[in-house]
């Protein structure tokens, strides 16, 4: 894969980006310190703020809400409900029940203008999943950083451990707006990913555009999942899952994420970015692709880039 960088622009109006969704031409970001939902046109402008959670006085620090009673959202992604496109929301779990959240946003439509939006304990899914080795590996954390979709199947990644956790689609709309007590349990798939410059990347964001799942990963000189550390680099790759014949049911031996194209994302004025997440705006030709990504820079701004990928 060769990354081009088309365009870069750096918002100090965006705290924090964490997670980025195109939709119908709209780009939609979050950030992880933040409580709005931001939309932004092609030119990277900033269109409107969509509040999602009402923020205490006293637990604003600057522009962003201060770590310890953030939801840390981190990630984002497309569903359809009932034929009308929403937008799914999620905290990274990494602790609870502060950030064991979700949000549920309905997009305008041609008779309603407004972004409608739902906010979701999920308190219990979380504490289950938590209880499950293959989720969460060794250390027992959840860290969701980035979530993707198809018409069949929602995927979490977990970058704690770069599990990606599949759910079936339809059961997880049924749960998420409370028309069932059931809670859906994934599908575990495993993945390894390449070091950037010695240390463990993590999965960071994903998108499924044109049958394929891009990712980004980043690499985090860190001893945890909730503290910051150097920025060693990030990356864009394609993630393939292959096996699934082999599983049964949710046994997954055998059923396990492939990695290609893994290149790293160049520098920005000679500065190493975490990259948070990455959503394919449009396909320019067969093998040329046009996506929007976004980087925290751990002060309160975001880098948000315009990338061509050659694949």
């Amino acid at each position: 894969m060769k990354i081009s960088v088309l365009k870069h622009v750096h918002l100090t109006t965006i705290p924090s980006a964490s997670a980025v969704e195109v939709v119908n031409g709209n780009i939609y970001i979050v950030g992880d310190d933040s409580n709005f939902l931001y939309v932004l046109k092609y030119d990277l402008s900033l269109l409107a703020e969509v509040p999602l959670y009402q923020a205490k006085p006293e637990d604003i620090e600057g522009n962003r809400i201060a770590k310890h009673k953030k939801a840390d959202l981190e990630c984002i992604t497309k569903l359809t409900i009932n034929g009308y496109a929403h937008l799914l929301i999620l905290g990274s779990g990494a602790e609870s029940p502060r950030r064991d959240v979700a949000f549920l946003v309905k997009l305008p439509t041609p008779y309603n203008k407004k972004h409608l939006v739902w906010e979701v304990s999920l308190v219990k899914w979380y504490s289950f999943l938590r209880m499950n080795d293959a989720v969460t590996g060794p250390s027992g954390v959840l860290n969701f950083e980035a979530a993707a979709s198809t018409d069949a199947h929602l995927y979490i990644f977990n970058r704690e451990n770069n599990a990606t956790l599949r759910f079936d689609m339809p059961e997880f709309i049924e749960f998420i707006q409370g028309h069932t007590d059931g809670i859906p349990f994934p599908t575990v798939i495993q993945s390894e990913l390449p070091e950037i410059k010695g240390v463990r990347a993590g999965i960071s964001g994903a998108d499924y555009f044109d049958n394929t799942f891009f990712f980004t990963a980043a690499a985090e000189d860190t001893p945890n999942a909730i503290d910051d550390g150097e920025i060693m680099g990030s990356a864009i790759g394609i993630l393939t899952f292959e096996g699934e014949e082999k599983a049964r049911g949710k046994i997954t031996d055998g059923f396990m994420g492939t990695v290609s194209n893994f290149t790293l994302i160049p520098e920005i004025e000679n500065r190493a970015l975490k990259v948070e997440s990455v959503s394919v705006y449009e396909k320019e030709n067969d093998t040329t692709y046009i996506a929007i990504a976004v980087s925290d820079d751990d002060k309160g701004g975001s880098d948000i880039l315009m990338l061509q990928l050659e694949v």
